[in-house]
């Protein structure tokens, strides 16, 4: 008869096959995901991932579907605001686009990761679609003759690729907690590092507010939930280090884009028009979709700020599209996500509180980021709900009970 650790070893290999076979079509996704011009592809990869959830749907049963009566709420305002959409072929794209595609994906990711194992996989693919993109944004940098971003380059534009960050930020903390490496820590310490650096290259005020946030929330989460044993007052302490870190950074992005002052901004100008014409007609808007204010308002746009094309806030988007029902459904599902964030933060499994912590980060740093635009599309919405599902899934399938080796690992592995 096999002893019980080679048994155990034998298991555990065949675990590992299945797992890379199960995940691959998520995890392709989730590498190709950040690439300008990969559209077909990740719509491939996705698909296949369905195929793979439906299979498992049949055995396992469908997940339980977290913030379910807001993600309703939300597709009802959508497919509500067909009957007043400007032009209604394009709303309907963008439902298909921005809702279905979304959740095929959050159920996606919440159905499949399951275990540490699972998870490991799934971050492991982030890790290395990141390090690939920040690798083409320095080579191209290099080369470049200006010390400006390059728009139109291989890593995306400025502006998306600062707000992909801010849902990558999390995933790279919480890839700590489930790759197995004995130098995991500072292998994630590494790739922050590494991409805080290419943010600056990018130049984006936003994303430094945004990120201070996220960071100062990190800290005082992972002291409250005991992953970290510092002083009050050395919080305090990194906590403004990590502010005053900040205000040099947009500082320097002001100063390297030349970008006009904060009350030059076009968007200031804009932003009380477009709350005009979103209260005279409060319950409907003129259809889903960013383009909407160009489509139906088009006298509020300016030749000299041809970039302000949209609202350049999330909400205010939503308010044109959707009415303010629409508003208030976007804001109660990003409430809803980050309540259940801040309960499984609080977890006695610290994998699973990590998630948590991860998950409360993720939200208010991508919240925050579309205050003063709206990058909450195509691929860095599916970014947002593939993270988000991962998290979710993880913490569902762990309180259902995952495989003891699994289980021992992560209690025993997961500390910082």
């Amino acid at each position: 008869m096999m002893p019980a650790a080679q048994d155990r070893s034998a298991r555990s290999g065949g675990m590992t096959m299945k797992t890379w076979v199960r995940l691959l079509p998520l995890a392709v996704f989730l590498f190709i995901l950040p690439f300008p011009g990969t559209v077909s592809l990740r719509l491939l990869a996705l698909t296949a991932g369905l195929v793979v959830c439906i299979w498992s749907w049949r055995r396992d049963g469908f997940p339980q579907i977290p913030a379910k009566l807001m993600l309703l709420f939300w597709l009802g305002c959508a497919l509500f605001s067909l009957f007043t959409a400007v032009d209604l072929a394009y709303s309907l794209v963008e439902i298909k686009n921005e809702i279905v595609y979304a959740m095929v994906a959050f159920v996606g990711f919440l159905t499949l990761t399951r275990s540490r194992a699972d998870a490991a996989v799934l971050v492991t693919a982030l890790i290395l679609g990141s390090l690939v993109l920040a690798a083409l944004a320095l080579w191209e940098f290099v080369l470049s003759d200006s010390t400006s971003w390059n728009e139109f380059g291989r890593a995306g534009g400025s502006g998306s690729y600062s707000t992909y960050l801010l849902a990558l930020l999390p995933a790279l903390l919480w890839a700590g907690s489930v790759l197995r490496h004995r130098h995991r820590w500072s292998l994630i310490a590494g790739l922050i590092a590494l991409q805080l650096v290419v943010a600056a290259l990018a130049g984006q005020r936003a994303f430094w507010l945004a990120f201070a946030l996220q960071a100062l929330l990190a800290l005082y989460l992972l002291r409250a939930r005991g992953f970290i044993a510092i002083s009050a007052a050395r919080v305090r302490a990194l906590g403004v280090a990590a502010v005053v870190l900040c205000v040099l950074a947009i500082a320097g992005a002001a100063v390297k884009r030349d970008t006009i002052a904060w009350t030059q901004d076009p968007r200031l100008a804009t932003w009380p028009a477009v709350t005009e014409r979103i209260l005279e007609h409060p319950l409907s808007g003129k259809g889903f979709g960013r383009e909407v204010m160009k489509k139906a308002y088009p006298d509020l746009l300016s030749a000299k700020n041809p970039e302000v094309w949209h609202a350049h806030n999330l909400f205010l988007n939503y308010g044109m599209s959707l009415g303010i029902p629409g508003m208030i459904a976007i804001l109660l599902l990003f409430f809803a996500l980050l309540r259940k964030f801040w309960e499984l933060s609080q977890a006695e499994d610290r994998v699973v509180a990590m998630a948590g912590i991860c998950g409360v980060l993720l939200v208010t740093g991508v919240v925050a980021r579309n205050l003063t635009n709206d990058f909450f599309v195509r691929d860095l919405a599916l970014l947002f709900w593939s993270i988000a599902g991962m998290f979710l899934g993880y913490a569902q399938h762990a309180r259902k009970g995952p495989d003891a080796d699994g289980r021992c690992d992560a209690q025993r592995d997961a500390g910082i």
